[in-house]
Order: C-alpha cells, then sequence, then structure tokens
C-alpha cells in the first residue's frame, strides 16, 4: 500500500472512527478500531485496504457497518438472555454485569468460532437431520477453516481462501434445499456473509421468454442475494442436450449461465453465495459442455454430493414427521410402511424424503375414513394408531401369493414346470423370512423365455410379474414391452442412451424384451449387447426390477453365446477353487456343506465340477453364483415346510443334495455325469 492508498487509508480511518460516535453512539478501542482497518502489525487483517475494493470508498464503511451491526446483536442476546433469569424488582442491578458498553473484538471479528458449534442452533439444526453424514463433514470442514482465519486474523496473517458457492447434487426430496438455508445462515454467523437472507429461484423463473430477459432476470436476482445467498433449484434445466449428447441449449437457456459466469467471481471473501441444485449427471453434462467459466466458479470438486436414503433413513424420517403431526403407527403398520417404502426406492422417480410425507397423507387419509366410517364421534378419531391397512391397503399380499400363484396360472396348460419353478421362489423367500434374511438379492431377476410364437411368453411374463408384485419384489405390477428397435440406436453414441432409458422405464417393474434375438448383427446391434450387459450389473438396476428376453429357442440360444457376459463376465476358475468359493458364499447364509464333501466324496463333486468347466459357456464365478441360487433354494424351501426351526448350528447341505444340484446343472448343459 502506498501513495495515494496510504493517504486514503489514513483519512478513512479517522473519518469512520469519527462516524461511529455520531452514527452509532458508540465508541471503539483504538486497538481494535486498528485490527479492523490495517490487521494487526500493520496488515490487514480483514483485507480491506490489500482487497481489490479498497479503491471504493464505501468499503472501509461498510464494514465498519457490519461490525455494529454485529455489535447490536450482540447487546440484544446478551439482555434477553440475562432477562430469562431476572427481573427489575429483584433487587440486583439492572442488565448483565459483564456486559461491557462498547464494540468488542468479537463484533469486529465475528464469533468465535470454536464456540459455534456448541452455541448455535442452526448447526444442531443440521446435525439433527437424518443422513447426509458427507455434507455434514463438509459442513464442519468450513467450520475449521473459519477457525483458522480467525486465529490469523488476530496474528495479522492473511486468510486462507473460502469460496461460498457451491453446487448441490443429489436426487429429488434428499434435502438439498432444507441444508442450503441452514448453510446460509451457518455462513452468516460465522461471519462471512454480511445478512444471511435467502433467496430461492427455479431455473423457470429465470429463464425468460424473449432476448434479453434471462439475463435480465439473472442479474436482479444476484443483485438481491448480495450479503446473502441465492439458491438456483432444479439448475440442470438450464441446460439441454440432444439424443448423442451434444449441447441443445437455446438462448435462453444459455443467457442464464452466461450471466453467472459474468457476475459471480467465485473468489473468496465476496459477500454473497450462489448455491446450484441439480442432479448429479445431468449436472456435470452441463458443466462439461456448457460455459467453461461455470466450472471455476462453481468447482465439482467441492460440490456437497447428496446421497438418497437407505431403508432405515426412510423409517427414521417417517418416525419424525409422525411425531410431528402426532400420529403414532402399530409395530406391524410401521413395518408395512418401511416394506412399502422399500419398494418404492425402485421407482426411477422415487422422492425420497418427499414420498415419505405422500405416504404419511395417504395412510392418515384413509386412517380418517376407515374411523369416521365406524365411529359416530369425531373425538374419537385421536389417539387412534395407523393400521397397516391404511399404509396399504393389500399389505398382506405376500401371505397370499400362493394362492394367487395357483389363481394366475390356473387357466395356462402344459406350463405345469413353469408354475412349479416359480413355487420355489415364493417357498424359498418365505423360508428366508423366517430366518430373518432379506430374500430379495437371491431371487432372479434376469430370465430368458424360449419358445415358437403363441407359447405363451408375454402372457407368461405378465403372469409372473403380478406374482413377484404380490411376493413384494416389485413396487408395481406393470410390465414394460420393448423390441430390440427401441434399443437399437441411429449413430454412434446412439444406442447407450437408448439403453437406460428403457431400464428407466423397467425400475421396479418387469421390462419384457420381445424378439431379442434380433440384437444379433451389426455394429450397433453389437453396441445393444454391451450396453444391456453393462446396465444389468449396475446396482441401481440389478435386483430392483425383473428383466426378460423372448425370443425363439435357437436363435436365442445364439445370443446368449454372442457375448459371454450375456451369462457371466467373470474369468473361469479350477474345480477347487470353485468349490471354495461355494462354501465361501454359502456361509454367508450360515450354510454349511456337509463334512462329507471334505471327504471320501470330494473327488467326485471336484469331477462334477470339473465337467461343468469344460462345459460350453461355463464362466466360472457367475455359474458357482448360478449353482449357489439352486442350494438355496433347495435349503429354505425345505426349512418353509419343516415344523421347527434348527438350532444355532444352522443350515446344512448334504454331499446327495449338492451331487444333485451338480446333476441338474450338467444336464442343463448337455452333459451327464458317470456312472460311478
Amino acid at each position: 500500500m502506498v501513495g495515494h492508498e496510504q493517504v486514503k487509508a489514513h483519512f478513512l480511518a479517522v473519518k469512520e472512527k469519527v462516524d461511529i460516535a455520531k452514527r452509532w453512539n458508540k465508541s471503539m478501542k483504538d486497538w481494535t478500531f486498528d485490527l479492523l482497518i490495517h490487521g494487526r502489525n500493520g496488515t490487514a487483517g480483514r483485507a480491506l485496504v490489500e482487497g481489490p475494493d479498497f479503491t471504493n470508498a464505501h468499503t472501509v464503511a461498510e464494514e465498519v457497518d457490519k461490525v455494529c451491526e454485529r455489535y447490536q446483536k450482540h447487546k440484544e442476546a446478551t439482555w434477553m438472555a440475562w432477562a430469562k433469569t431476572h427481573s427489575p424488582g429483584d433487587g440486583e442491578p439492572v442488565g448483565p454485569e459483564h456486559f461491557k458498553d462498547g464494540i468488542t473484538l468479537e463484533d469486529v471479528l465475528g464469533i468465535k468460532p470454536w464456540t459455534f458449534r456448541n452455541d448455535s442452533t442452526t448447526w444442531n439444526q443440521l446435525q439433527e437431520l437424518v443422513g447426509l453424514r458427507q455434507v455434514k463433514e463438509d459442513v464442519d470442514h468450513i467450520v475449521d477453516l473459519a477457525e483458522v482465519n480467525y486465529q490469523h486474523q488476530l496474528h495479522g496473517l492473511k486468510p486462507l481462501p473460502i469460496s461460498h458457492n457451491r453446487c448441490f447434487l443429489g436426487a429429488l426430496g434428499v434435502g438439498k434445499t432444507t441444508v442450503a438455508a441452514l448453510y446460509a445462515k451457518i455462513l452468516t454467523e460465522l461471519g462471512l456473509l454480511s445478512k444471511g437472507h435467502v433467496i430461492t429461484k427455479k431455473a423457470s423463473d429465470l429463464i425468460g421468454r424473449y432476448c434479453g430477459h434471462s439475463e435480465g432476470d439473472t442479474a436482479q436476482a444476484l443483485e438481491e442475494a448480495k450479503g446473502g445467498v441465492l439458491i438456483i433449484d432444479d439448475a440442470h434445466l438450464l441446460y439441454q442436450e440432444r439424443a448423442d449428447g451434444t449441447n441443445d441449449s437455446d438462448d435462453f437457456r444459455q443467457g442464464v449461465i452466461d450471466t453467472l459466469v459474468a457476475n459471480v467471481s467465485g473468489s473468496p471473501g465476496e459477500d454473497r453465495c450462489v448455491i446450484l441444485c441439480g442432479y448429479e449427471d445431468r449436472m456435470e453434462r452441463m458443466f462439461l459442455r456448457s460455459n467453461s467459466g461455470l466450472g471455476r466458479r462453481f468447482p465439482l470438486e467441492n460440490a456437497f454430493r447428496f446421497t438418497s436414503y437407505d431403508d432405515d433413513e426412510l423409517g427414521r424420517i417417517l418416525k419424525q414427521k409422525m411425531e410431528s403431526e402426532d400420529l403414532v403407527a402399530t409395530d406391524e403398520a410401521f413395518k408395512v410402511a418401511r416394506d412399502m417404502l422399500s419398494r418404492m426406492r425402485r421407482r426411477p422417480n422415487f422422492g425420497n424424503g418427499g414420498d415419505v410425507e405422500t405416504l404419511l397423507n395417504q395412510a392418515n387419509l384413509r386412517r380418517i375414513r376407515r374411523l369416521t366410517n365406524s365411529m359416530s364421534q369425531f373425538s374419537t378419531l385421536t389417539g387412534q394408531p395407523l393400521k397397516p391397512i391404511d399404509f396399504d391397503p393389500d399389505f398382506d399380499r405376500s401371505t397370499r401369493a400362493d394362492e394367487n400363484l395357483n389363481a394366475l396360472f390356473d387357466d395356462f396348460v402344459g406350463l405345469g414346470h413353469i408354475t412349479d419353478r416359480f413355487r420355489k421362489h415364493q417357498k424359498m423367500a418365505d423360508g428366508m423370512r423366517r430366518y430373518g434374511i432379506d430374500p430379495k438379492p437371491h431371487i432372479p431377476w434376469a430370465f430368458v423365455f424360449k419358445g415358437p410364437p403363441g407359447t405363451g411368453k408375454t402372457s407368461t411374463a405378465r403372469k409372473a410379474d403380478k406374482l413377484l408384485y404380490h411376493m413384494g419384489f416389485l413396487s408395481s405390477d406393470e410390465v414394460v414391452i420393448c423390441s430390440v428397435t427401441n434399443l437399437i440406436g441411429q449413430f454412434s453414441g446412439h444406442t447407450g442412451p437408448k439403453v437406460i432409458n428403457q431400464f428407466e422405464l423397467g425400475l421396479g417393474k418387469v421390462l419384457f424384451i420381445d424378439e431379442a434375438y434380433r440384437l444379433i448383427g451389426d455394429s450397433f446391434h453389437k453396441e445393444a449387447i454391451g450396453e444391456l450387459v453393462d446396465v444389468m450389473t449396475k446396482p441401481r438396476y440389478a435386483h430392483n426390477m425383473v428383466v426378460i428376453l423372448a425370443g425363439y429357442s435357437d436363435e436365442m440360444e445364439e445370443l446368449l453365446m454372442v457375448n459371454p457376459g450375456l451369462r457371466s463376465r467373470i474369468p473361469q476358475m479350477a474345480p477347487e477353487e470353485c468349490l471354495k468359493l461355494l462354501e465361501k458364499l454359502l456361509s454367508k447364509l450360515n450354510i454349511s456343506l456337509s463334512t462329507s464333501t471334505t471327504g471320501e466324496h470330494k473327488a467326485a463333486v471336484l469331477d462334477v465340477l470339473k465337467q461343468l468347466i469344460d462345459s460350453k459357456g461355463w464362466p466360472s464365478g457367475r455359474d458357482v453364483e448360478t449353482l449357489i441360487q439352486t442350494i438355496i433354494e433347495l435349503v429354505f424351501t425345505k426349512a418353509y415346510e419343516a415344523e421347527e426351526i434348527p438350532g444355532s448350528e444352522g443350515l446344512c447341505v448334504s454331499c446327495e443334495e449338492l451331487m444333485d444340484c451338480l446333476d441338474a446343472m450338467l444336464k442343463d448343459r448337455g452333459g451327464a455325469l458317470d456312472d460311478e
């Protein structure tokens, strides 16, 4: 700081010290004021005289006004705390004794960050939110930085940079807007924002209808947010793309983005915070393909990432909402609600917390309707708990799955083997539930329906869908039917999005791909098969829907051989490794192999495994898992039919049962066991 800047700094320092007494009728000690204007030991503690805005003569005046406003809030809070435990007539001096009528160091530098976590109700509100572990850690890191900077200012050191602007990335209903409001208050309490007010805009509010409107509306919102926070919700809607993934945004959307880039500096110390909320995948594509300056203003590596709630967290949210509305539920009703939320999570547009609220509102309406139909006085409604039928009128469908199975396939002739297959799945699921094991990961979710035209493949898919829905594995009894045409793109890069779109439509349902053998073809068809294999391995889809490939027998067999990934993507293993993997995976379900399989019968088991490995299309790891599914079905079907639950030793598979499963698998692959 040299020349005219030094003169200006001295002049403003003297002027502001005099003006404090006039405007605020308050005093400030020399050393405190010196820290505000110059920092300790002559450095600029608050970066006023060194910052780029110092040439504006109002900078120091505005900073002093902030200090005096903090003083006023500090004084009011101290008096309020004193008034809660004292009164003018109790004989004690009026007013808190420890309060000194003058601007303090805390008024200059803001609240001491190390006391913030204990004293801030806003911080406590954030911690009380369900889930959001990573987001809470990110906010905690900002408080840590504020602590370091507080010490830096006390010792005349340059503060570490803290950028306020953030992207809040996550699915619908995960608390992005709620956390954004709390984040604004936290920044204000830490002294990082002067006002802390929150302005919320949807992307559609900023997208104009005429030339220049987008720029004007966005600039106005940014101006109104000075000193506070501007939240732009659904920010991913500011970007549109073509089917091939290239930018297709119109001038109105681009105008909003360009105005943000032009008016948001992203530099530390900016007295404004802008938060962009949106879906993670679409926001990342927007940052990649729109204005390159957007990523510098809102670094994605600093984004707050909101994960969708799991079943336990959804249950906790439901309890919180019930308590806030003075509602109670029976234990069985709460379990039914949990099961419903678990199924709803498989839907493509699940609303997380929003859908929890919708479920509770619907249940309460059913409760009121049920009670008003049976009671004459309205006063009897209060205190009556929610029952299972209020959450799900068909809550006991799983107990009637056997009836439904017989009724569904009653008019089918010659399909007894299919009926038996689904009956085994049902019994296995019931047996696993008896042992407190979730059967969903162990129920097959991908099927191949092979046969000539008119053999009932589509009709069977519809009935299988209803059965799996009644068993509680699907969130809807709808079948999404698509042809190969719906999966094949018209140009390079077009196929992947089309495949994903069909899987999104099928989430929580049955996706029936008719005439799937037509996937055998040119490069686009091979791309579709590769994308199909890749998508089926993703947690979002695996076991959250049912995929059925249907077609003629020979052609379908050829399709399965085109890409080994349709059977498995795991390399081949030796027979001994297969047996070890078999034992390991079964042990996770407390199922053990008979001790005889480790003795004289082990060679026979390994011999059959070797024959399977040598058979056409065996991909080891995945087929071991298929073998395990057969064993699990056998074991838990027996457990379901047994009158008593075995003791703590768990369940056991005999050597004979294992050999029967291996024999069936080998025959299915066209081989046969040796007579010996």
